[in-house]
């Protein structure tokens, strides 16, 4: 197991050296061709103050705004936003160009140009409309091109001065190029070549991520599939790659979709760590946490479908600034034991924090024309199931660490049992093999006594009180014999009991004149006479307690019987000398004897078997220890 895990691991780290010299080749390939592109036309991009809407050549030069302004750049809906946008014409002549405007997923773009009229002056030229797109219009659109909106212009010498009007968030950053057409073709070759790049690079990623789940499925390979191929058509959406692929793809409703697919990139984010944290940090509040972040990218989810974009705008910023949060507490919480996870698990949340802030800080401020936030989210999109990968590969490793290590030890594990199951089995055929050797001995003394017994009742009490120590010693003999017989029974082959009714009252003076306890002993409780129980392993219970109170009280002490009530039992108690007191740890333990009770004799079984006896008979034995006195109370529970 642990050599074919070594393999896949192996066979991963190749395919990833491989993913990585392929997005080098890619883009040392994508810097070449953007060097070969050439100087794009100067252009000059000026915002509208509050309250300008310009319809003249005149009205438009009052947009001379450099920022944009502080009150629309804060706004979360798709307010129309107006700017200035100045080409230069170089060439002493009319020339045709190409204005690219990106990212595809701006809602709304119309481009306004002063007509001229015969008769007019210059700054009484109207605005009319030269085109229009935008990601509601649909990859269908004419304008519509791979990451971002194309549109042909022909400039005249000198400078051209367009109205843009826009409809997107406030915080939505511009990229604007302007190429000469001359043999190029229409299409931003540039932006393409990047988009397929970083799509080329996620797609690398799901397939390695597809690897691990064929090679390794769980949850957490599972889930970051699931989580890469969440980005991957997120990406997809918002670079207009799906939209000018299907054309037909209603472009408000794919805008809708990009939005909710970056809530459920916040979620199935989430929910990849909490399978890599909760393992090691199972807290109410963590989990109370993560579900009400499902939770939340839920409504926001449901408040882009219906068209709430100010308060799905505010609950996306609070997923992406509390989420992160949320599982790097976690994660620096877990107590783990493998150290390397640990590190790879809080490293990756605190780099993922800290690109996410970057990402916030630039798009806030670079909120104009500028590329700054469109490369930190490329980033973002690459990093996320980068580091989330990596944690999830170490996490495997350190997995088979502990399954290797977990192996060994079943198999000493192993090795110990079977060596114990040998001697214990040698050990239960020499016990076999004395018993029935004893036995045979046995029996023979026994028949010897008796016949002496018969013939020396005329013998003086002397003789009698040998010949009855020589049965006594006969009946102890047996009596252990029994024990140890009943208890290889009871631990080997198991014994299943058989109820019947027992006299209880007639059971126990039974047992008090077999061991000759009769002017000893005391019996006193409630009235139960009949009970439904093994006979047989009730008997041998209830013997060993009697035995056991006899052997280790003080002579000619009394010994307490209590028969109990609801639920049924017997409590034996009897008086103990202080150096006679046992260990009440090692009460149970087989073959444990005090040190003091060495010289009685006795095999050390008896608790032991009666304890086991009581399980079987589905009650309890439970000792407690006084200053002079010890008891036993055993209990059934009434059906």
């Amino acid at each position: 197991m642990g050599a074919e895990t070594m393999r896949r691991a192996g066979w991963c780290r190749g395919l990833l050296v491989a993913l990585l010299w392929l997005v080098a080749s890619l883009v040392l390939g994508g810097v070449t061709a953007n060097a070969a592109q050439g100087e794009p036309l100067p252009h000059q991009l000026r915002y509208c103050p509050p309250g300008v809407t310009p319809d003249t050549a005149s009205a438009l030069e009052q947009c001379n705004l450099r920022q944009r302004p502080a009150d629309q750049g804060q706004r979360l809906d798709n307010a129309p936003q107006r700017m200035r946008l100045t080409i230069t014409n170089p060439t002493s002549g009319p020339q045709d160009a190409r204005l690219f405007i990106g990212p595809y997923y701006l809602a709304s773009i119309e481009l306004f140009r002063p007509a001229i009229a015969a008769g007019e002056a210059p700054t009484d030229h109207r605005l009319t409309r030269v085109g229009g797109g935008g990601a509601f219009a649909g990859g269908g659109a004419s304008s519509a091109a791979i990451a971002g909106h194309v549109f042909p212009l022909t400039l005249a010498p000198g400078e051209n001065s367009f109205l843009l009007r826009l409809e997107a968030p406030g915080f939505a950053h511009l990229a604007i190029r302007v190429d000469s057409l001359g043999d190029a073709s229409l299409s931003p070759a540039p932006a393409v070549l990047s988009i397929g790049l970083h799509l080329g690079m996620i797609a690398a990623l799901a397939g390695l991520a597809l690897v691990s789940v064929i090679l390794r499925p769980g949850p957490v390979s599972n889930r970051l599939f699931v989580l890469i191929t969440v980005i991957l058509i997120q990406v997809a959406l918002g670079s207009g790659v799906l939209p000018t692929l299907l054309p037909a793809l209603p472009g408000q409703l794919a805008m809708t979709a990009f939005m909710m697919l970056i809530m459920l990139r916040m979620a199935t984010w989430g929910w990849l760590y909490q399978a890599l944290i909760q393992p090691h940090y199972d807290r109410p509040w963590y989990r109370l946490g993560c579900r009400i972040s499902y939770a939340v990218a839920g409504v926001a989810s449901l408040f882009y479908l219906l068209e709430w974009l100010v308060a799905a705008r505010l609950l996306s910023l609070l997923l992406i600034l509390a989420v992160p949060i949320l599982h790097t507490v976690a994660g620096l919480c877990a107590p783990t034991r493998i150290r390397l996870f640990k590190q790879a698990l809080v490293g990756s949340l605190i780099i993922y924090d800290l690109l996410q802030i970057i990402a916030i800080v630039l798009l806030v401020s670079y909120s104009g024309q500028s590329d700054l936030p469109v490369v930190i989210s490329r980033v973002l999109d690459l990093a996320i199931p980068l580091l989330a990968m990596g944690t999830v590969l170490l996490r495997n490793r350190a997995s088979d660490q502990q399954l290797a290590a977990a192996e060994q030890e079943l198999a000493r594990s192993e090795a110990q049992l079977a060596a114990e199951t040998a001697a214990r089995e040698e050990k239960r055929l020499l016990l076999d093999m004395l018993t029935h050797e004893i036995r045979n001995p046995l029996a023979t003394i026994k028949l010897a006594s008796r016949a002496l017994q018969g013939q020396a009742s005329t013998a003086g009490p002397t003789v009698q009180r040998r010949l009855v120590n020589i049965d006594r010693g006969i009946r102890t003999i047996d009596a252990v014999i029994e024990r140890c017989d009943l208890h290889n029974r009871i631990e080997e082959t198991g014994i299943t009991p058989e109820r019947g009714s027992v006299n209880l009252h007639r059971l126990i003076h039974e047992l008090i004149e077999r061991y000759g306890l009769l002017d000893r002993v005391r019996v006193t409780g409630g009235e139960r006479p009949v009970v439904l129980t093994d006979a047989q392993l009730l008997e041998t219970l209830l013997g060993n307690l009697l035995d056991n109170a006899a052997k280790y009280s003080p002579p000619g002490s009394p010994i307490d019987v209590v028969i109990l009530t609801s639920p049924w039992g017997v409590r034996v108690s009897n008086r103990i000398e202080p150096d006679m007191v046992p260990d009440p740890e090692q009460l149970f333990e087989r073959y444990y004897r005090h040190a003091h009770a060495r010289r009685l004799g006795g095999s050390g079984l008896g608790l032991a078997l009666s304890r086991r006896i009581a399980e079987l008979l589905e009650g309890t034995l439970v000792p407690r220890i006084e200053a002079e006195r010890i008891h036993f109370e055993f209990r059934v529970e009434d059906d």
